[in-house]
């Protein structure tokens, strides 16, 4: 039997599989969209995942020289974490350069690396899960109070702000809207796409510090919905909800609303507008609706809800971002 430490990953979730049986009632199943837009009950397992998605790859100094430049716009304590990180990185690359170099040959070297590469980020993220696991849990059952702990709103905000950089819509997002002009931009373009194992994280490192510095000035709510329409989510499952933002175009917001449903009953929302207020807010139809939509709209391919019937209605929103949606009618 293979050494635990040498197994490498292969099937990479880009939403938390865990996260995504809150809608199972209890199972591990859930209703969702597939890539053709019809509805299929299965394991949360099928759902928002793809092979080697987080894989690191081998950095040029070209590759160094755009992280580096995204990292210099930011606060200077960011900037040492990013560089930790990258250093840890260009460290394993180095070694691996050594050992090609050389005329050694190791088998269990080369799996170690193997594992390495596939499970890096991976691991990363599971340990913002694991941390995230019993705050998410007192969330759902409406004790908002959890996060009245300073470690508790560090963790959960840092949590938050990786599950909207390391999905998959968001990176494609993102690369759809790089311009491409001219040499300079297409380089750099080009080293994004190559490099996005690295910079997705640093990218969520920084979106859940300034959630987290602007918790006093942001409004921060629990979303109680008793209607008839539960909460949906999504492949994408953080959206920015806010009015300013297009529900149709690729466009960067000057505002941000940024709503997470929790289970089909809760929902966490981080408020730049006066729209809801601290604490705990019900919701109405009418509400849950605009939010399923909106989150529907953000979605590349997956929807996903407790019932069919939760999430037919949505399913002509999706992708409407990104292209043509999936669904012409309902």
């Amino acid at each position: 039997m293979q050494r635990k430490d040498l197994e490498a990953k292969k099937r990479h979730h880009y939403v938390w599989a865990n996260y995504l049986t809150r809608w199972g009632s209890g199972t591990k199943k859930v209703f969702y969209t597939t890539k053709t837009g019809k509805v299929a009950h299965d394991s949360v397992r099928a759902i928002a995942v793809d092979d080697y998605f987080y894989k690191t790859t081998k950095l040029t100094d070209k590759h160094v020289e755009v992280i580096k430049g995204f990292s210099r716009q930011s606060p200077d304590h960011l900037q040492q974490q990013h560089m930790s990180y990258l250093n840890d990185c260009l460290k394993l690359q180095l070694a691996e350069d050594i050992y090609n170099q050389s005329s050694v040959q190791n088998e269990e070297f080369e799996l170690h690396l193997i594992a390495l590469k596939c499970n890096l980020l991976e691991n990363l993220h599971a340990s913002h899960e694991e941390k995230a696991l019993p705050i998410m849990a007192a969330l759902a059952d409406e004790q908002l109070d959890i996060l009245q702990d300073n470690q508790s709103i560090i963790e959960f905000m840092m949590f938050f702000g990786h599950q909207i950089s390391r999905t998959k819509p968001f990176r494609d997002g993102i690369f759809k809207t790089q311009p491409r002009r001219h040499t300079l931009e297409i380089e750099i373009a080009d080293a994004m796409i190559h490099a996005w194992w690295f910079l997705s994280y640093m990218f969520g490192m920084n979106i859940g510090f300034n959630l987290y510095a602007g918790r006093h000035k942001d409004t921060h709510a629990l979303l109680i919905n008793d209607t008839k329409i539960p909460f949906i989510t999504s492949d994408h499952p953080v959206v920015n909800v806010h009015t300013c933002v297009s529900e149709t175009e690729l466009v960067a917001p000057e505002q941000a609303d940024f709503y997470y449903p929790i289970s089909p009953r809760i929902a966490y929302i981080i408020c730049n507008s006066d729209r809801f207020t601290r604490g705990k807010n019900a919701v109405n139809e009418t509400t849950v609706s605009e939010l399923n939509s909106k989150l529907a709209s953000q979605s590349m391919v997956h929807i996903i809800g407790s019932t069919e019937d939760a999430i037919r209605p949505f399913r002509k929103y999706i992708g409407r971002r990104y292209c043509k949606p999936l669904i012409d009618n309902p």
